[in-house]
């Protein structure tokens, strides 16, 4: 008798697990999983169990068992190893176990009806997104709204693309000034393209010759002053002669005036026109130095009129940087913009019908290794019990071409496909 019922149970368990046994076999139990267990001659185990929140199911006689990660047939191993050594049974009882009903999976975002639903094998995206009811469309009033939401989208693209290219420009003027440049390289990247090219080729040439102008006229003064030393110098040589000549005759007469044969009062002329020679000197000395000192701040100035060049283009590519992000904001505004009110106006679009439903991304939050990851997503791609299914609109998944982070090195056509984003526009 008892071979008899244990061979209609491996066939009822052969016949009821074939359909799914093949996903059951790679599928790994978690919380909230309902399982069906059948223990052969033991109705006590044999019925319905939930894995509980601490990953463990309860069973009579035997207890708790953690089950959260394990197989259907490792746990069933465990089921059959833990009652043989609880009931001391000479050999391992015939357990199975199968999944009832699976966990929940989570849908949310741009559907009608988010929120928790159950599971069922072989699901994909797409099944989860008419579960909840399909696409949300919110009530229509009018589609003027929505129209005039993309004109305004639109002619901010325009204007988007139209400041980019002067900002290419500028940047590509700017880059070179920076660098000390006196004639402009081959315009590259966006800058190759933008229209502003030789107005800022002009900008570029006014401010160098203003540039060489001021850097000129310090050369010069410094080139007057080293001429006014030498015309300098050669005074007190002149002065330093006449000194000499005079402190000759001066040595003469004091001579004679010692012997008798002058006049006393002779040697005070000379010994003013010395002291007067020796004041002059005096006064050239102190002309030459600062005519040396104005030579140091002409020279100094010069170096000042470079960095100034540099200091200046540097901080103005730092203006730039703040441009290019509102750009980027701005681009994003109005890609927003225009999605939205294309998946939401009935007017007839370039792929079809506005009432057709409109273009998605998806994106799963999965547990996987003790984590939570996000997994990108397309409709066809199959979800597990526990994924979180989220759900964007095209308003809602239009992401910025240049977010970033910093522009060092970074080229001015960060808005990728821009061009051809407007190009139905122009």
């Amino acid at each position: 008798m008892n071979a008899k019922a244990g061979l209609i149970f491996l066939v009822l368990s052969l016949f009821q697990g074939g359909s799914v046994q093949a996903q059951e076999d790679a599928y790994h139990l978690g919380i909230q999983d309902r399982l069906r267990i059948h223990v052969h001659e033991w109705p006590v185990l044999t019925g319905e169990f939930s894995i509980g929140p601490d990953g463990k199911i309860t069973l009579p006689m035997i207890g708790d068992i953690a089950a959260s990660g394990l197989l259907s047939a490792q746990l069933a191993d465990r089921i059959a190893e833990r009652l043989k050594t609880k009931a001391q049974l000479l050999e391992l009882p015939d357990t199975a176990v199968s999944i009832a009903q699976y966990r929940p999976f989570y849908i949310l975002g741009g559907v009608e009806r988010p929120g928790e639903y159950a599971f069922r094998p072989g699901m994909v995206v797409l099944n989860a997104v008419t579960i909840a009811g399909g696409i949300y469309r919110p009530p229509r009033t009018s589609d003027w709204g929505f129209e005039r939401d993309s004109i305004t989208g639109r002619g901010d693209l325009r204007t988007v693309l139209v400041k980019r290219e002067e900002l290419a420009a500028k940047e590509w003027r700017l880059k070179a000034e920076a660098a000390g440049l006196e004639t402009l390289p081959p315009p590259e990247g966006a800058a190759a393209s933008s229209r502003f090219i030789p107005e800022e080729r002009s900008i570029f040439s006014a401010r160098l010759e203003r540039h060489g102008n001021q850097l000129t006229s310090a050369v010069e003064t410094v080139n007057l002053l080293e001429r006014e030393i030498q015309s300098l110098h050669s005074q007190s040589a002149a002065a330093g002669k006449q000194k000499e000549s005079v402190a000759r005759e001066l040595e003469d007469t004091r001579a004679l005036i010692s012997r008798g044969l002058a006049p006393a009062p002779r040697i005070l002329p000379l010994e003013r026109t010395v002291a007067q020679i020796e004041r002059e000197q005096r006064e050239l000395e102190t002309a030459v130095l600062r005519a040396r000192q104005q030579i140091n701040i002409s020279n100094a100035l010069q170096q000042t009129l470079r960095d100034e060049r540099r200091s200046s283009a540097l901080a103005e590519l730092q203006t730039l940087l703040v441009q290019y992000k509102e750009l980027d904001e701005r681009y994003e505004t109005a890609s927003r913009l225009i999605a939205g009110s294309l998946a939401m106006t009935s007017a007839p679009t370039t792929d079809g019908d506005g009432d057709s439903m409109p273009a998605l991304t998806f994106s799963i939050m999965r547990a996987a290794d003790g984590e939570i990851r996000e997994l990108p997503a397309r409709e066809t791609t199959r979800i597990l019990p526990g994924d979180i299914v989220k759900v964007f609109r095209p308003q809602e998944a239009v992401k910025p071409g240049s977010q970033a982070n910093g522009r060092q090195g970074r080229s001015t056509g960060s808005v990728p496909g821009l061009k051809e984003r407007l190009g139905a526009l122009k």
